[in-house]
C-alpha cells in the first residue's frame, strides 16, 4: 500500500471509529498520477519541518485539471460587465464591489474582488474570515459540476466528486489544524495559517478586472487587496503548507513563536487524530 493510499485509509478508519458518517476518496484514488506526494505526512520525525517538503514533479493532473477548469468558470463570472456573485459550495464565495473615484482630473472605476469563506470551511475550526454580504441586487450563481464537465474529458459525476472528495481532504487537514493553500488558477489563493483566513487574488486577474494598472497598484498599496504573491511567502507555525488541488506539501518561513514542545505536542495531536503513530521524540 502507498503513502497516500495508508492516508487515506486511516482518514477513512478514524471517521469510522469516531462514529461520524465515513469519508471515502474513491474518485480521488480513480485520478491520482502518483501517490508519494505525503509521504512526509506518514514518516513524521524531530526533523520533519526542517525537511526539503517542495515536490516538483506534477501530481494529481486530473484533479488540477478539474479545478482549473472551476477556476476558468469563476474568473469567466468574475470578468463579465454586471458580475454575479459566485459560490462554490463548500469552499466560499466572491463578488465583486465597485466603486468610483474621482482622482487626477478623471473618473476612475475600482472594482474589488471580495470573499466570503463557506460556513462548512469556517466552522471546522473557528476560523477568522472578514465576510462581506453580497448585496441584494447582486445576482447569486453555483458553479455547478454540468458546467465544468463540459469544458474537460470527464464526467459530470467524476468532476462533481472529485470536487466533494478534494474539499473533504481540505476539511481533513483543517481539522488536524495543519495550514493550507487552496489556488484557483489566475483567480487567487485562498490562504489558511492557524485560524487566520487570507484570500489573496492575481495581479492579472485584477488587471484584468480593472483595466488599469494605476488602479490595480492603488488596491495593492492600500491593502483593499491582497496579492496572491504575498501569501506564497506566509509563514506557518511548522513551516509548511498543504497546497490544494494539487495534494502537494510545500515549505514556508516558519512563525517563531511556536516552541519546540508546542511543535512536537501539534504534531503528536495530528498523528493521533489520522491513527498514525509516527516516530515522534521529545
Amino acid at each position: 500500500m502507498t503513502n497516500l493510499e495508508a492516508l487515506i485509509t486511516n482518514i477513512e478508519l478514524c471517521n469510522k471509529a469516531d462514529g461520524c458518517s465515513t469519508v471515502t476518496f474513491p474518485t480521488l484514488k480513480k485520478l491520482s498520477a502518483c501517490w508519494s506526494i505525503f509521504a512526509p505526512a506518514i514518516s513524521l520525525s524531530t526533523e520533519v519541518a526542517d525537511l526539503a517538503l517542495d515536490v516538483p514533479f506534477p501530481c494529481f493532473p486530473d484533479v488540477v485539471t478539474i479545478w482549473s477548469s472551476v477556476s476558468k468558470h469563476v474568473q469567466r463570472q468574475l470578468l463579465q460587465e454586471k458580475p454575479p456573485a459566485v459560490k462554490i459550495t463548500g469552499l466560499g464565495t466572491f463578488h465583486i464591489q465597485k466603486w468610483l473615484s474621482f482622482e487626477n482630473g478623471e473618473v476612475l472605476t475600482f472594482q474589488r474582488p471580495l470573499f466570503s469563506l463557506s460556513r462548512t470551511a469556517a466552522q471546522i475550526r473557528e476560523l477568522q474570515c472578514a465576510s462581506v454580504p453580497v448585496p441584494a441586487e447582486i445576482k447569486k450563481v453555483s458553479v455547478s459540476s454540468k458546467k465544468i464537465h463540459s469544458d474537460i474529458p470527464y464526467s459530470e459525476e467524476v468532476v462533481q466528486n472529485c470536487m466533494q472528495e478534494t474539499l473533504n481532504f481540505f476539511y481533513f487537514i483543517l481539522t488536524n489544524r495543519e495550514d493550507a493553500d487552496f489556488i484557483l488558477k489566475d483567480v487567487g489563493t485562498l490562504a489558511i495559517r492557524g485560524t487566520d483566513v487570507t484570500m489573496a487574488f492575481c495581479e492579472d486577474f485584477l488587471l484584468s478586472l480593472n483595466k488599469s494598472k494605476y488602479v490595480v497598484e492603488k488596491l495593492l498599496t492600500k491593502k483593499w487587496v491582497i496579492s496572491d504573491k504575498e501569501v506564497t511567502v506566509s509563514p506557518s507555525c511548522f513551516g509548511r503548507v498543504y497546497q490544494f488541488p494539487q495534494f502537494k506539501i510545500r515549505a514556508v518561513p516558519r512563525k517563531p513563536s511556536l516552541t519546540g514542545k508546542k511543535i512536537f505536542t501539534e504534531f503528536e495531536n495530528a498523528l493521533s487524530s489520522m491513527g498514525v503513530r509516527g516516530n515522534v521524540c521529545d
